[in-house]
């Protein structure tokens, strides 16, 4: 029974094994593609942003200074 039980446990073990390597590879293709496809994805939106931000402020500016000198 205790054979039986340890062949159970290194069987058990080495699926375990498999497991956590599995899991690594995992992680690494997420912590060295997937993010920085999404840093780039962030990027490029703050540049966006950024754009309609000055855009926004130029025409503020342009309307202040059509009110001003009316």
């Amino acid at each position: 029974m205790d054979e039986k039980q340890s062949r159970e446990n290194e069987l058990a073990i080495a699926d375990i094994k498999g497991e956590l390597k599995l899991i690594h590879s995992h992680i690494d293709t997420i912590k060295n593609n997937d993010l920085a496809h999404i840093q780039q994805s962030v990027n490029s939106i703050n540049k966006v942003l950024w754009t309609i931000g000055v855009m926004v402020l130029g025409h503020f500016l342009y309307a202040l200074r059509s009110i001003l000198l009316g």
